[in-house]
């Protein structure tokens, strides 16, 4: 069996190379390596010599693939953090649903981010900030596209925009 030593060098890259994630356990990215290349289920499961294997591998990937500064560790910060909750409010005035703003901005997260987001924690959850980028314009594109239809609908005096008037 690995020792305990190397089962911490195996925990440690894996989480310096953004694999370990402690919230899906045993489905995190750093197990899913550990199946692939060993057929173990659990690291705890582990030869000496698959150990040594495994951690070979994880230094190449390190070395080679991993950035030097994951874009995780950068987090959006609280002034896009704000500034999405501003945008987001500002869309419900002009666009009203029966569905809270929160809920609205969580469902766009999720689109842009591609990640399911929790509806009862943070939902800026490992948003980096360059995705928090993406959802401030979605934001904005969408608040510009709700004005010009208020704006069209409003020149008509009906809600009915590119309308003739009757003779």
């Amino acid at each position: 069996m690995a020792t305990g030593k190397q089962i911490q060098r195996i925990y440690a890259l894996g989480a310096q190379c953004g694999l370990l994630d402690r919230e899906l356990g045993a489905d995190d990215d750093l197990h899913l390596w550990i199946k692939q290349w060993s057929r173990k289920d659990h690291i705890s499961e582990l030869t000496e010599k698959q150990a040594d294997f495994i951690i070979a591998r994880l230094l190449d990937y390190k070395e080679n693939v991993c950035p030097d500064k994951p874009a995780e560790l950068e987090h959006i910060t609280g002034e896009q953090q704000s500034l999405c909750f501003r945008l987001a409010y500002k869309l419900a005035q002009l666009s009203p649903s029966n569905v809270e703003v929160r809920e609205r901005l969580r469902g766009l997260i999720r689109k842009v981010t591609g990640r399911e987001i929790r509806a009862d924690g943070d939902i800026f959850y490992k948003v980096t900030r360059g995705e928090a980028a993406k959802i401030i314009e979605t934001l904005k594109r969408m608040i510009r596209s709700e004005e010009r239809k208020k704006k069209r609908g409003d020149e008509n005096g009906s809600g009915a925009a590119g309308a003739s008037e009757p003779p």
